[in-house]
């Protein structure tokens, strides 16, 4: 079974914005392109994930989230299993990022619960 890349409304979100902040800041061809990055940069969550699975657990301090660098920004993402990830916030490489997950959690898992149908499992 190929790996399953879930994205919640919030991450969506987060990727529209940075999206929209790159057209502004840059041009529209270079929002596409970095929209493409992103993207295949979701894709990769899981190569990147069964590369790093033997080492040291990498979550953000105790919180459920890992961290995927994609250029300029971070997919915060939750393991479901080896075949499942649910990618909960895309955040800028400036941002406080333990504040942001700290400030997304609940609303994480009210998301988390809507699109898998079950609690998210605590840790």
């Amino acid at each position: 079974m190929a790996p399953r890349v879930l994205i919640l409304p919030t991450a969506l979100d987060n990727y529209r914005l940075a999206v929209r902040e790159t057209a502004r800041k840059w041009s529209a061809e270079q929002a596409k392109a970095y929209g493409r990055l992103l993207r295949a940069g979701f894709e990769d969550i899981p190569a990147a994930y069964a590369r790093l699975r033997a080492k040291e657990d990498e979550r953000v301090g105790k919180s459920p989230f890992r961290l995927h660098r994609i250029e300029h920004h971070y997919a915060a993402y939750i393991v479901v299993d080896d075949e499942t990830f649910v990618i909960a916030a895309v955040l800028h490489e400036r941002m406080d990022i333990p504040a942001q997950l700290r400030a997304s959690a609940r609303l994480t898992d009210r998301e988390y619960e809507a699109l898998m149908g079950h609690p998210r499992p605590k840790l």
